[in-house]
């Protein structure tokens, strides 16, 4: 008899918990006031470079800079000129070569008028040891309208001097990943 009232007790000490807890008004009407922010996110450049790609076959000495270039007709569209909000560049590098590279990012127009530019160091790695550098560059206004007339990528590798040259059988890897988020406002 003692455990059924106390049963008893315990489920309407419960019940009166659960009617008698804080329930907060809600306003319907700020439904209104919430924008949807779609977010977009694109593969830029995928490279992986090794030794070879950095020995000229004719002379076979060190090419210094690799140049490459890259469209990006989209950028400047109707539809992200007027709704985009911001945008993330992020570029990830794992390097197992023995050498420094400086990375530009230059985000030019038809006329190769740099609109943006995004520069990465990347330090010297071992191929058992890979270095792995993410560098990440935010563009909002007053840059983005500028970033927004860019149409080309020109991605461009700079190979440091050292006192240890890059030979054919050097072991190793220079690798990109890279992506651009774009956050849009509707």
């Amino acid at each position: 008899m003692k455990v059924s009232k106390f049963l008893i007790c315990s489920v309407a000490f419960f019940c009166f918990l659960l009617l008698t807890s804080c329930v907060s008004d809600t306003d319907f009407d700020q439904a209104e006031d919430i924008l949807p922010t779609p977010v977009f996110e694109s593969s830029l450049i995928f490279s992986n470079l090794t030794a070879t790609n950095f020995i000229d076959s004719n002379t076979q000495q060190e090419v210094i800079v690799l140049v490459d270039t890259t469209r990006l007709e989209y950028i400047n569209s109707d539809f992200f000129v007027d709704q985009l909000l911001k945008t993330n560049l992020t570029f990830s590098f794992t390097n197992s070569l023995n050498r420094s590279f400086n990375v530009d990012f230059e985000f030019v127009t038809d006329d190769n008028e740099q609109r943006y530019l995004a520069q990465v160091e990347v330090p010297p790695g071992q191929p058992d040891n890979p270095i792995l550098v993410v560098s990440n560059f935010l563009i909002e206004e007053p840059e983005l309208t500028s970033f927004e007339e860019a149409t080309k990528l020109i991605y461009k590798i700079t190979l440091l001097p050292s006192t240890s040259p890059i030979a054919p059988s050097t072991l190793g890897v220079l690798k990109l990943e890279s992506k651009a988020t774009f956050y849009f406002e509707l």
